[in-house]
C-alpha cells in the first residue's frame, strides 16, 4: 500500500512539472493600452491574471476552429474581431466559452482562469466589466502573437 501511494505521489510529482516546464512562455512587456482600434473591427482584450491555481496550464482560445492566442498565467493578448456575434471557446478537459456582440470601436474584456481537472486543469472564460478588468489586467504581460504556419 505504501509503495504505491509513493509511486503515486512521485508520478502525479512529475507531471505537475511536466506540465509547468510545458506551459512557460516568454511574454512580452508589462499591459499597454491599445490606441486605436482599426476601423471595422472591434478590440477584445483576452486576458488571465497571474494566479498560483493553474499556473502551470495554458489553453488556446479560438475563434471558430482558429486559435487566437494561447493563454497563458499572467498574460494578455489584443485581439481585433469584425463586427456581430463572435464566440471565443477553450478547451482542455472540458470546454468553456462566452459570446460576444461585437460592436465597431468598442473595448470588450474576457478573463480566462483554470479550475481543477482530472489531469490538466479546465479552462474557464468569463465576460468582465470594464472597470474590474482594467484593474486587473495592468500586471498583464502581452502574449506575442500566434506565428502562422
Amino acid at each position: 500500500m505504501k509503495k504505491c501511494l509513493r509511486k503515486l505521489i512521485i508520478t502525479s510529482t512529475l507531471l505537475a512539472a511536466a506540465l509547468m516546464l510545458n506551459s512557460c512562455a516568454s511574454l512580452g512587456p508589462i499591459y499597454q493600452k491599445v490606441d486605436t482600434i482599426p476601423d471595422g473591427t472591434g478590440l477584445v482584450y483576452i486576458y488571465r491574471s497571474s494566479s498560483i491555481v493553474g499556473c502551470g496550464v495554458s489553453y488556446d482560445v479560438k475563434v471558430g476552429e482558429t486559435p487566437v492566442t494561447t493563454l497563458y498565467n499572467g498574460g494578455y493578448y489584443p485581439y481585433f474581431p469584425k463586427p456581430g456575434e463572435v464566440e471565443f471557446w477553450a478547451k482542455t478537459e472540458s470546454k468553456s466559452s462566452v459570446t460576444l456582440d461585437i460592436k465597431p470601436s468598442q473595448t470588450y474584456y474576457i478573463k480566462g482562469t483554470v479550475g481543477v481537472g482530472l489531469l490538466v486543469g479546465r479552462p474557464h472564460l468569463m465576460v468582465v466589466a470594464p472597470d474590474v478588468a482594467e484593474q486587473e489586467i495592468t500586471k498583464c504581460k502581452l502574449i506575442p502573437e500566434k506565428k502562422k504556419e
